[in-house]
């Protein structure tokens, strides 16, 4: 297939660096939202969380399936708090010269919610880059590694599977990625080659170097 290049590119652990602070932020304020409203308390919350990420992919996910009566939207809202979440952002190095370098379209393809990936990407002065911004509520608060949610931010892009890159840190996004036909970057310091991986990048020029070498 002939087509225009598309990268995905994830946000947490990708674009920036969620683990040096935000993660634990959003996990603290996730386990007090489950605590306060179930009426648990703080480590069988804990515990409650990390069980549904662990089993769904996603906090959420958990919520939609066994605590229906939960407001998601306020939810992501509570647990997001941009006042506390942006001081403690710590961009990628070398991430706004790549983008710059990388031909074709690009979109940020984030479990996260929108208002949250919109903010970061405008922190770090890389919003310009993107053709797209997409959190979990834009592709109907679905989450990778769902195949419907890559189905639906192809769609919105009117882009093949075939046609997309996805760069991730996350192995079982990439997984999946790579059954529907895109092409997967793992990025990751402790990335390595795996049959679903078209390219192990520990960092920006690497991701570079890889598509320069490719054409793309």
């Amino acid at each position: 297939m002939i087509c225009q290049t598309v990268w995905l590119f994830d946000l947490d652990n990708t674009l920036h660096h969620a683990d040096a602070g935000i993660f634990t932020l959003i996990n603290r304020n996730m386990t007090a939202y489950l605590a306060e409203k179930l009426g648990l308390d703080e480590q069988t919350a804990s515990d409650v969380r990390q069980d549904y990420w662990h089993r769904y992919g996603a906090t959420l996910a958990g919520l939609q399936k066994h605590h229906p009566e939960i407001c998601i939207h306020d939810f992501l809202s509570r647990c997001h708090p941009l006042e506390t979440i942006l001081p403690a952002l710590v961009p990628v190095a070398d991430t706004a010269e790549t983008l710059g370098r990388l031909k074709g379209r690009k979109a940020i393809f984030s479990n996260a919610p929108s208002f949250y990936v919109q903010a970061l990407a405008d922190s770090m002065n890389i919003s310009t880059y993107f053709d797209a911004l997409y959190g979990t509520d834009d592709f109907g608060l679905l989450y990778k590694p769902h195949t419907d949610a890559y189905l639906n931010v192809c769609n919105m892009l009117d882009a093949a599977p075939e046609c997309c890159i996805m760069v991730d840190d996350s192995a079982d996004n990439l997984h999946a990625a790579k059954k529907l036909g895109m092409r997967t970057v793992w990025f990751d310091q402790q990335a390595h080659s795996l049959p679903f991986v078209d390219f192990a990048a520990a960092d920006m020029p690497a991701l570079a170097s890889w598509a320069s070498s490719l054409a793309l």
